[in-house]
């Protein structure tokens, strides 16, 4: 049998075979890599042609807008009732929550006792004032027309000072039946020795006649200075007695007059002590009635510690903000220190809520109202940020049965367009910046 030889089997139909799988593989793999290659372009065209948005995210709260009011306890006290509810609206003087101040309540009852007790010392003083002033001597029916009053202190003041007053008169009226006694002897004494110094003048015109004896005439002159001495006590008696009768007028007045004095510095004393207890009471009452805690003007309750009964409230502390009834939403976003350069006012801004789903209630939309100049720091993360007050479009987020109002205190993430760059810059930044930083090193 004939073998073939190795000329025919490169020229055989096999070995043909061989090479046209060969070459169809080569044609095949040129093929991929063009369309790879063709692929690679296109992507790169592209890419260098499809502008992305370059996002900002600030994550943000949503604010009241406007002016609303923190109510504040200013002395503190024990919740005693509590009126309202969180989100109730409320109109001005409305009572929102009643407290108790036991130290203040035993301050106001010891102030009204000390007054009352005032009262009736300035009503006894007084009472005594007007009689004393009056002139008119107090009777048993004046004493006991007092008494009716209930001034038994005034009574009893009038009682002893008329009293004191009859004595005195007593002891005058007998000083003066005394001096009028003296008067009286007095009188006839110097009448007695009148009619002696007529005797005597007639014993001595006798005497020259000699009709009398010298003896007579000595014994009549013995008489007349022995009246005379008489006169002259009874003028001693009758000066000691009018002393003793105005001395004891005197007193009588000097009574009245201290008495009158006492009253008046007692009137004094009190009306000025008085005055600073009611000084000291109205504080008191004040103080008590800023425990009753009232709305200063409308507005819906927003409570910051809400109080349960019973519970002590700190001197100073907030316990509700009053909302505007139309209240005006922003949003209060922080933005990163490192994208503070691309923000700008009037920017317009999408803003998705944490809480709603975005994919079925959308997003709402705003643009920056203001932004701080100056950098803050939080004190939780020590990182500084730029605070930008975005004012919205909207109260409520979402449309037909998805729509939801918006409620201050929601978390919300601003979204802020701040340029554009191609894809293919995205691509090949990480290139850049290795080329940049590249042979830098020491």
């Amino acid at each position: 049998m004939r073998t073939p030889s190795k000329k025919q089997q490169e020229n055989g139909p096999i070995a043909k075979a061989k090479q046209r799988d060969k070459s169809r593989q080569a044609r095949l793999a040129a093929m991929i890599c063009m369309i790879f290659s063709g692929m690679v372009a296109a992507l790169v065209v592209l890419a260098g042609r499809t502008d992305v948005p370059q996002i900002t995210r600030a994550p943000g709260t949503i604010v009241p807008l406007g002016d609303y009011t923190q109510i504040e306890v200013m002395e503190g006290g024990i919740v005693e009732r509590v009126h309202v509810r969180d989100g109730d609206q409320v109109k001005e003087g409305d009572v929102l929550v009643e407290l108790r101040h036991p130290d203040l309540s035993k301050e106001q009852h010891r102030l009204r006792e000390q007054i009352a007790t005032a009262d009736r010392k300035l009503s006894r003083a007084r009472t005594v004032l007007r009689t004393l002033e009056s002139g008119t001597v107090v009777n048993e029916g004046e004493l006991e027309g007092l008494r009716r009053q209930k001034q038994h202190r005034a009574a009893a003041t009038l009682e002893i000072y008329a009293e004191s007053q009859r004595v005195k008169s007593l002891s005058i009226a007998q000083q003066q039946e005394t001096l009028d006694i003296l008067q009286n002897s007095q009188r006839f004494t110097l009448e007695r020795i009148e009619r002696k110094k007529e005797e005597l003048a007639r014993a001595r015109r006798l005497h020259k006649q000699g009709l009398t004896t010298l003896r007579d005439l000595a014994r009549e002159a013995d008489q007349l200075d022995a009246l005379r001495t008489t006169a002259s006590d009874g003028e001693v008696r009758l000066a000691q007695t009018r002393s003793a009768v105005t001395l004891a007028q005197a007193e009588m007045a000097e009574q009245t007059l201290t008495l009158r004095e006492e009253m008046l510095n007692e009137v004094e004393e009190l009306s000025d002590m008085r005055s600073e207890l009611a000084v000291f009471l109205r504080i008191v009452d004040r103080k008590l009635e800023d425990l009753q805690i009232t709305a200063p003007s409308v507005g819906i309750i927003q409570s910051v510690a809400f109080p349960n009964e019973g519970e002590v409230i700190a001197p100073g502390e907030t316990i509700f903000e009053l909302l505007p009834t139309r209240l005006d939403l922003m949003v209060e976003a922080r933005i990163p220190n490192n994208e503070i350069g691309h923000v700008g006012l009037e920017q317009p801004v999408d803003l998705t809520v944490d809480t709603y789903d975005v994919r079925r209630f959308g997003k709402i939309q705003g643009q920056v109202a203001a932004v701080s100049p100056v950098p803050l720091i939080d004190e939780q993360t020590g990182e500084t940020y730029f605070r930008a007050s975005i004012q919205l479009d909207g109260r409520s987020v979402g449309t037909g049965a998805y729509e939801r109002p918006l409620q201050a205190g929601m978390t919300v993430v601003a979204e802020m367009t701040t340029g554009e760059k191609t894809l293919l810059a995205y691509m090949l930044k990480p290139v850049h910046q290795t080329m940049n930083n590249a042979f830098n090193e020491r």
